[in-house]
């Protein structure tokens, strides 16, 4: 655990999942049995009522630590903004460094409050704020963008004595942002934690301290996880943002507060015992690099292959895993097949078999390409510079299912030199 500051104590740098999931509790919209979810929870099954529900929402989940059952009157909920997701580095040493982050951070200005929640939402349960809650939520006064930078300055620098402090690029990749409200209270101008009931500091408020109420209008949606276009129960994990519809052969991505049907295709591979792993097949657009074809890629990696004619023009796509893993395994994948530019053929009206649960949104993906091209690049020393002038504008992205052969613990695609642990999988449903 990481202090970053004074006061300031949260689960900043994680090198390795020792963290426990939030858990969420909830009731089923359909029979109002009581329902305990993850915090990525996107997709369930009532144990009581079998209706399969998504959850969604317009903009960022609102969660709220109820206060206990004897707490005092009075009391109002604190905003605190919930930042967690893969933090990249490409330092001066011409290292790619990455990190897990996981970090909680006041979303109000007020000194009189702790900056962090710590582990509190990992050992009490959470519940889904909403208007229905009846609840005195505080409006948030700091933008989600300002916590995430005073949550940097705290990052510790990957330096050498030789080597310049400010890395050449960094960046953020996850889940953006959630809100969490913690309850307190006020008595005779001192500052109350309603869970503990104990003071936070002897310091008395100021004559003209206030505090800004909000409603929370923008309620979790759930929608019936069935086809839009047949109706048939659709196919998916407890973390998926996409679904399957093995009735009539389509896939679903859960965007905004809707299902959105997106093209797909299934490359070609082995039989028998194997499953489909999903990644986003993503064009892109650059402006600072020369990076619009194949033979491009080849020049830019230094591969050990003869540039070919027909590669001058032949379209370059990045691959980047649908699914979630740690952020080394991320670009590894992601280097390997995007290396190996498969092609974007695919089996007439086939269906995936097993396919993977999609849990990592396109845009994300996206937003990894720039790390990716980091490590891809041999003349290290001329080129990263160069990186934060680099500007990449996503021009089309497919769904792709590659088909992996299972091999002890291992998953693996030989023409691709592609191996995934299936212990590996297990790892990234909880990040």
């Amino acid at each position: 655990m990481k202090t970053l500051g004074p006061r300031f104590t949260a689960i900043s740098v994680v090198e390795s999942l020792n963290s426990s999931p939030w858990t969420i509790e909830h009731r089923c919209t359909q029979c109002g049995a009581p329902i305990n979810l993850g915090e990525t929870d996107r997709f369930f099954v009532c144990p009581f009522c079998r209706v399969q529900m998504c959850l969604t929402t317009t903009d960022y989940f609102r969660y709220y630590l109820p206060a206990p059952d004897t707490a005092v009157p009075g009391i109002f909920y604190m905003p605190y903004w919930r930042i967690k997701g893969m933090a990249f580095s490409c330092d001066g040493d011409y290292e790619v460094r990455q990190s897990l982050l996981d970090a909680t951070h006041r979303a109000s200005d007020h000194p009189f409050f702790p900056e962090s929640l710590g582990l509190r939402p990992q050992t009490l349960k959470l519940r889904f704020a909403t208007a229905e809650t009846g609840a005195d939520f505080v409006k948030p006064s700091m933008a989600f963008d300002a916590a995430f930078s005073e949550i940097q300055e705290g990052l510790p620098l990957y330096t050498r004595a030789d080597q310049p402090t400010s890395p050449f690029y960094r960046t953020f990749i996850g889940e953006k942002a959630s809100l969490v409200y913690a309850p307190f209270y006020i008595r005779k101008d001192v500052v109350f934690d309603a869970i503990l009931d104990e003071p936070l500091r002897s310091t008395r408020l100021a004559g003209d301290f206030s505090l800004s109420r909000e409603t929370v209008d923008r309620a979790v949606k759930v929608l019936p996880a069935l086809c839009p276009d047949c109706g048939a129960d659709l196919e998916g994990g407890r973390e998926s943002i996409g679904f399957f519809c093995t009735n009539c052969n389509s896939c679903w991505y859960l965007t905004g507060d809707k299902l959105e049907r997106i093209p797909f295709f299934i490359m070609p591979g082995t039989n028998g015992d194997s499953a489909h792993l999903p990644f986003w097949c993503i064009k892109a657009r650059f402006q600072g690099i020369v990076l619009e074809s194949f033979a491009d890629l080849v020049k830019l990696a230094n591969l050990p292959r003869v540039i070919k004619k027909e590669w001058e023009s032949r379209p370059l796509f990045f691959w980047v895993p649908a699914f979630k893993v740690n952020a080394g395994l991320l670009l590894r994948i992601s280097r390997t097949v995007t290396i190996n530019q498969p092609r974007n053929t695919a089996e007439a009206g086939a269906s995936p078999a097993l396919p993977y649960p999609i849990t990592f949104p396109v845009h994300e993906a996206a937003e990894s390409i720039k790390v990716i091209i980091a490590t891809l690049m041999t003349m290290k020393k001329k080129l990263w510079p160069i990186l934060k002038d680099v500007s990449i504008f996503p021009v089309e992205s497919r769904l792709a299912y590659i088909p992996l052969k299972r091999q002890g613990h291992d998953l693996i695609h030989s023409p691709l030199q592609l191996s995934v642990s299936v212990n590996s999988l297990k790892y990234g449903e909880h990040l």
